[in-house]
């Protein structure tokens, strides 16, 4: 009976042995991976190709009002991609007139939509509607990382509206090309 159970005692001594065996780490070994998103800001106006071109139609009967309500468009759209430096908040896409001027007793106004699209991230909020000029104005608000997704139909779409605001400057010889640029700065 003392073999058997020294038997009995040598196997478990055995099984334990072999149980502590299978559940040691005998070695590890590490990798260090660094990841790195750099700084963008990116902004385009899309269609890209197409020109905008407003035609005020003559008047037919004498006394009339020049009829200028129709003479609104948006075929534009504002796409962009914005990851944040770690010393920005955020980032506004600003409108000027850089060429050219609005007809005498006339003003262009501008108004940035609300996002829609199929893109991701914290997208910038319209800043209403805004009257061009020479000067630098906000029409998107707060973007954060974002992307928009590219093309027609993603962004904030763009309408533009041109308004008789002085009859008495009006001037048929008074026509001009515009361009306006658009800016992805930081706040």
């Amino acid at each position: 009976m003392i073999k058997k159970n020294t038997l009995l005692i040598v196997n478990c001594i055995f099984l334990l042995f072999f149980i502590k065996l299978k559940a040691q780490v005998l070695d590890t070994d590490q990798v260090s991976i660094d990841v790195s998103v750099p700084e963008i800001a990116l902004i385009d106006i899309e269609p890209s190709n197409e020109q905008i071109t407003f035609n005020i139609a003559a008047v037919s009967n004498a006394g009339e009002k020049i009829d200028v309500s129709s003479l609104t468009n948006n075929t534009k759209w504002i796409n962009y991609t914005s990851s944040l430096a770690p010393t920005s908040s955020s980032r506004n896409v600003s409108a000027q007139i850089i060429s050219g001027n609005v007809p005498s007793g006339m003003e262009l106004k501008l108004i940035a939509g609300s996002y829609t699209g199929t893109g991701a991230g914290t997208h910038g909020t319209s800043s209403g509607v805004i009257t061009l000029s020479t000067s630098s104005q906000n029409i998107i608000t707060n973007i954060g990382g974002a992307y928009t997704d590219n093309g027609s139909s993603n962004g904030h779409q763009l309408t533009y509206s041109l308004n008789i605001i002085n009859y008495s400057l009006l001037d048929f010889e008074d026509t001009d090309t515009l361009i306006i640029t658009f800016t992805l700065i930081d706040n």
